[in-house]
This record gives structure tokens, sequence and C-alpha cells, in this order.
């Protein structure tokens, strides 16, 4: 059986790790992409991401210094390949960006990678995913649209 593929954000990931009124909702998301034995993909600035969201949270006082570091040790497990951004990514995260009125370029990164790798994108972010539909991204999902059991 071949693997299908697709692209996460950062914020799904972070509330699979870190407790938050989003978490279960994330980890059903995440079980439910585990099971569909999908290859999981981000761009590079997924790991910097990941780990400037929990040094945030940390500083806050929202999570203990040992939770920050498990949280990191867990998200470090995380099946997700990393890919590089090359000067055509940046140049299609820039155009994306632009194309979503966004001030600054990380989400578009993941719209990048995922028309790169002709695939979906699954993020936390309900606005980043209508903005993309309102673009025309049809394949950008947000992880509310996936229902749980009861």
């Amino acid at each position: 059986m071949q693997k299908s593929s697709v692209v996460v954000d950062s914020n799904l990931a972070i509330f699979t790790v870190v407790d938050s009124d989003l978490s279960q909702q994330a980890t059903w998301v995440w079980t439910h992409l585990l099971s569909s034995t999908v290859n999981i993909f981000a761009p590079d600035l997924w790991a910097s991401e990941t780990t400037s969201v929990i040094r945030k949270l940390y500083s806050f006082g929202k999570i203990t210094e040992g939770e920050a570091q498990m949280a990191l040790v867990i998200l470090d497990q995380m099946p997700i390949q990393l890919i590089s951004s090359d000067l055509h990514m940046r140049q299609a995260a820039l155009s994306w960006a632009t194309r979503l009125g966004q001030k600054a370029g990380y989400d578009s990164f993941y719209l990048a990678t995922a028309e790169k790798l002709e695939t979906e994108l699954w993020t936390a972010d309900q606005a980043l995913a209508n903005n993309a539909h309102q673009a025309g991204a049809s394949w950008v999902h947000w992880m509310g649209e996936i229902t749980q059991p009861e």
C-alpha cells in the first residue's frame, strides 16, 4: 500500500503536547492522520517555531521547565519529515503571504510546502484555513473539520 502525504503546521503539533482547550481536537486529528498511514511533512522552520512556542509558554508560566523539555522530546519523536526551503520555496511562501495579506511569512511556508508536495495542509489555525480557502486553496484544512466520535 502506497502512503499518501500531508503537511501539518506547528500549532497542530504544539496542541498535542501542551494542554489547552484545543488539545483534545488536535490529538484526535493527529491520531487520525497517523492511522491513515500518511507521510507527514512540514517546512524546516517547524522545528524553530515549535521550540519558540514552547519557550514562550514556559516564560509566561503556562508550563514548567520540565514540561517544556518533555514537550521538545515528544515533538522530536513525531514522524514529521522536514522539507528544506530553497529559493523557489521562499518565493512561493512570499507569494502566499502576499495573497493572504500577511505581514509575516511563517504560515505561508506551510502553504508553499503543501503546494510543492501537491498535498493537503492541516492546521489548528482556523483563520489561516479560512483565508487560504478564500484564496482558492481548497486543500487547506482546519482541524475542526474532523469530527471526533462520541
